[in-house]
């Protein structure tokens, strides 16, 4: 017999669309009370739209199992690619990419750990108001930078290109398991 977070993680891959609400907490509840699982509403001190939800047993991140409960608090993820290009005679040039997601009060399914850092969950309600069910990779956990270095050959010489990848992340969310 499947445990609590292989059913909670069944109930919400069957849901597409916008499910029930549109509320990203809808999904969840219902992922977890359905599956015969507890309610947020009884474990999370003051219940109410704004709460920090209790959704079970406390996780760490590095813990987590698909069918956990992931809840954000202003949290965000800032991504920044540094590319440098050296031409043959030494000229070069920079470019530089920033690319950033948030989560200012939401919950979310995990579905996968994907890595130590990275976790890939079933969500909605992103952005805030709209947004279908979907499934989407986040970093909880952010490691040392990264470089790349790759070059190819010319006549004139190596074009070298150096890519830096750098992740920061702020506020990673709280993990739950869920509870029977």
């Amino acid at each position: 017999m499947a445990d609590i977070n292989q059913k909670v993680l069944d109930y919400a891959n069957k849901q597409s669309g916008r499910y029930g609400n549109g509320e990203c907490w809808t999904l969840a509840e219902d992922a977890v009370v359905k599956s015969g699982g507890k309610s947020s509403k009884g474990m999370t001190k003051n219940f109410g739209p704004n709460s920090d939800y209790i959704w079970g047993d406390s996780v760490v991140l590095g813990a987590i199992k698909p069918g956990d409960i992931l809840q954000f608090r202003n949290y965000s993820w800032k991504r920044t690619t540094d590319l440098k290009v050296t031409q043959p005679d030494g000229a070069w040039e920079t470019k530089k990419n920033i690319a950033s997601q948030g989560r200012s009060h939401h919950t979310a399914i995990v579905v996968a750990k994907l890595n130590s850092g990275m976790v890939e969950v079933i969500e909605q309600n992103i952005p805030a108001g709209s947004g279908p069910v979907q499934t989407v990779a986040l970093l909880f956990s952010a490691g040392a930078p990264t470089t790349k270095r790759d070059a190819e050959k010319t006549d004139d010489g190596d074009v070298v290109t150096l890519t830096t990848i750098t992740d920061t992340v702020s506020n990673p969310p709280k993990a739950f398991r869920p509870k029977t």
